[in-house]
């Protein structure tokens, strides 16, 4: 029990899938993570200055949170780093919505990563997944989406 609340499988699986990260991570007593492996992207987001590991998480079996950014610990190869993780389907740039992805930008220079393991532990859920006009309106929110990682862990 939390403040009285009986915690049930069922409350943690409705609170991940409306995002509230926060919540989870009180209910299970530790922070939600997923571990998987670094696979191949689109490469757009080194060319917009936020290169991400695009993670393939199917091995894990585990539920993924609602759709959107999130403040992200990311161990990597021994070493922590803050990251900036995206869960869904990216609407700016992506015209197959029906294909989730997860990806992070990790804070720190990581080298190639390709083919690694790297667990990620869930924080704090910074904002819902948006669809942007265009990549530099894109870009210009990663830019304050950065920011409020760096604040938030």
């Amino acid at each position: 029990d939390i403040d009285n609340v009986k915690i049930s499988s069922t409350k943690i699986r409705k609170a991940l899938s409306e995002g509230e990260i926060e919540l989870v991570n009180a209910y299970l007593g530790h922070p939600y993570f997923l571990k998987g492996k670094v696979v191949d992207g689109m490469k757009l987001g080194s060319k917009i200055g936020f290169p991400t590991a695009n993670i393939d998480f199917s091995v894990e079996n585990k539920l993924v949170p609602k759709y959107g950014v999130y403040a992200v610990w990311v161990d990597l190869q021994g070493v922590r780093y803050k990251g900036m993780l995206n869960v869904g389907v990216r609407p700016t740039v992506n015209n197959d919505n029906s294909n989730p992805s997860i990806e992070v930008n990790i804070f720190g220079d990581v080298g190639n990563i390709y083919q690694e393991e790297l667990q990620v532990i869930f924080e704090k859920r910074i904002r819902d997944e948006i669809s942007f006009r265009n990549v530099e309106e894109l870009k210009a929110q990663l830019e304050k989406d950065k920011l409020a990682v760096e604040n938030a862990i």
